[in-house]
């Protein structure tokens, strides 16, 4: 136990002394309790012996009545105090996962489920916090309410506690036994809980692919044998604590019954005042708490501790792209790009993805880049800003070596529109502004007007103010993608790169935006990925790449002169555009 809390410590800072406080008063309540059976007892004396008297009677009842408000007031002040520190270890705990998932690499993510790391920051947190605060009162209060209800029954009668205290050994094996079983099987529960969050998220977000394609009874069965596979983990872990707590009501049971007989023969006998008699039962009673609440505490501790080890586990995860020791900050981008031999590969084990990639970009160029699918566009793209990482000394932004710069100086200089754009359930304003929340609202639409966004907004019931649902269900393939560049163009980068960021939008818009792009970042470097020879005839420079590697590289004038790649794909979309006219 003191391992889990120590692995708790650092978001446990600063609450000492108020945990000091609340468990004073934790024990204060068992104290004004141990105090009743006693004042119990003096009366029951009293009146066995025949010398109570009204009086008295009265002084005792308002010392109990007075015992009792003391119980109220002290458990009030540990209730808030110790469950207050748990709440707020839960929210720095919840803050530090939170903050930690933010620094792994994109990667990463691709290999967890979310519904997985969602049943972590809720679940599993939950479980950790109430190890951490009902757990911790149960235990303290536990182990100081039996010993002290022990004490208090060894001075009244050792003999009779000695025969009270028979069954104790038994219950810590069976404690030590069953907490084993549990923790295993609360794990299973876990992760199947996290299997089932993360199917019902799929759907839910991929809900329109399951109408269109009539998958509506398959993935209701599908989620019937994923909730079954919960309930049957969750039946197994009931199994555990439906033995659990009948073996320790027998435990307690047996020692009722050994004070009844044997203590009622010793009030029989005369060698046992009636009031002794029933202040043992008393203290007997007080300690049935502390024998129930073992197998509570053992269930809390086993839950946290198997919910804190899932915890753990992601906290050990290093983030695989970071600052090197040399990295620098650079304060101001003119843009300038170079490729020098890169080859790259997502893993050593695996084929390369780019071949040999050298070329040079001039700081303001408007870049084109085309290819086939999976001629490694995207990729290429995607080691500017570091999301993956190239080898040192491949790639060069105005002279300095990528993996020289720091991230968040790097990244800072870019903006990258990829084309299944994401977006935020909140409103159309925010999602521009995302990426710079202190710009103007005028600001906001002159960036829409740009990518050609705004007459869409017009037609919105609030505008700018319009929710959008999860992941922006509620708009369109074009309209994504064009709230997105507005939201790239707002922050004014030095580098801009869309990733097939127009693949959804019509050819006459197109052109309007690449037209626009082309005045407002006059001297800011632009990178355009794209199918579409359209989208790349007022380029500077358009890299074509096959298989990896550059297969040509030039002017887009100069490459349609050439009997390559670009000039096919030229005269293919040509004719295509033709045949639609045609067919309009």
């Amino acid at each position: 136990m003191l391992k889990v809390f120590r692995t708790l410590r650092p978001y446990l800072r600063g609450s000492l002394w108020r945990f000091l406080f609340g468990v004073a008063t934790l024990i204060l309540v068992d104290l004004f309790q141990l105090f009743i059976p006693l004042v119990v007892r003096r009366a029951f004396d009293a009146l066995s012996l025949g010398n109570a008297t009204s009086s008295m009677l009265l002084k005792l009842s308002a010392i109990i009545l007075l015992l009792a408000l003391g119980v109220i007031i002290a458990r009030f002040f540990w209730r808030y105090l110790i469950i207050g520190i748990s709440r707020k270890m839960e929210m720095r705990l919840r803050k530090a996962f939170y903050s930690h998932l933010l620094t792994l690499s994109p990667g990463w993510f691709s290999g967890h489920k979310v519904g997985d790391l969602m049943a972590l920051a809720t679940n599993d947190l939950d479980a950790v916090r109430m190890m951490a605060g009902i757990g911790t009162v149960a235990f303290v209060d536990t182990l100081f309410l039996m010993i002290t209800a022990l004490g208090m029954m060894i001075y009244i009668n050792p003999r009779l506690t000695m025969y009270v205290i028979i069954p104790l050994p038994v219950l810590s094996i069976i404690v030590g036994f069953v907490g084993r079983i549990m923790f295993r099987r609360f794990k299973l529960v876990q992760e199947s809980f996290a299997k089932m969050t993360d199917f019902v998220r799929e759907v839910i977000s991929g809900i329109r692919v399951v109408k269109s394609y009539v998958r509506e009874e398959t993935e209701t069965r599908r989620f019937k044998e994923i909730s079954r596979d919960y309930v049957h983990k969750n039946l197994r872990m009931v199994i555990i604590q439906g033995m659990f707590e009948p073996l320790i009501g027998l435990v307690i049971g047996l020692s009722f019954a050994l004070v009844l007989f044997l203590g009622g023969k010793r009030v029989i006998l005369a060698t046992m005042s009636m009031g002794d008699f029933v202040a043992f039962n008393s203290y007997l009673g007080l300690l049935i708490w502390p024998m129930i609440a073992i197998g509570w505490v053992i269930n809390l501790y086993q839950r946290g501790k198997a919910s804190l080890t899932r915890i753990m586990e992601v906290f050990e995860q290093k983030p695989q792209i970071t600052d090197l020791p040399d990295a620098k900050s650079v304060e101001k981008f003119w843009g300038e790009i170079e490729f020098r031999n890169l080859t790259f590969r997502y893993k050593p084990e695996l084929e390369p993805v780019l071949r040999n990639i050298s070329f040079h970009i001039d700081a303001g160029q408007f870049v084109g880049i085309t290819g086939r699918t999976g001629s490694g566009k995207t990729t290429l793209i995607s080691l500017l800003p570091r999301l993956f990482d190239p080898p040192d000394n491949t790639i060069f932004i105005d002279g300095n070596d990528i993996r020289r710069i720091k991230l968040s100086s790097l990244r800072s200089a870019i903006a990258l529109v990829p084309q299944d754009s994401f977006l935020f359930s909140t409103t159309l304003m925010e999602n521009i502004k995302f990426g710079n929340p202190e710009a103007g609202d005028d600001e906001a639409i002159a960036a829409s007007r740009i990518a050609q966004f705004h007459k869409d907004v017009k037609n919105f019931p609030d505008g700018y103010n319009t929710l959008i649902g999860e992941r922006g269900v509620t708009l369109s393939g074009g309209q994504k993608q064009r709230l997105a560049i507005a939201r790239a163009i707002l922050l004014d980068p030095p580098i801009l790169i869309l990733d097939d960021a127009l693949s959804a939008v019509d050819t006459e818009t197109e052109e309007e935006i690449l037209e626009a792009l082309k005045k407002i970042r006059a001297g800011k470097t632009t990178l355009v990925v794209s199918h579409r020879i359209s989208a790349l005839q007022e380029a500077d420079i358009v890299v074509v790449l096959r298989k990896g590697e550059i297969a040509e590289i030039g002017a887009p004038q100069n490459l349609l002169t050439k009997a390559g790649y670009y000039a096919e794909l030229y005269r293919m979309q040509q004719i295509q555009s033709e045949l639609n006219d045609v067919q309009k």
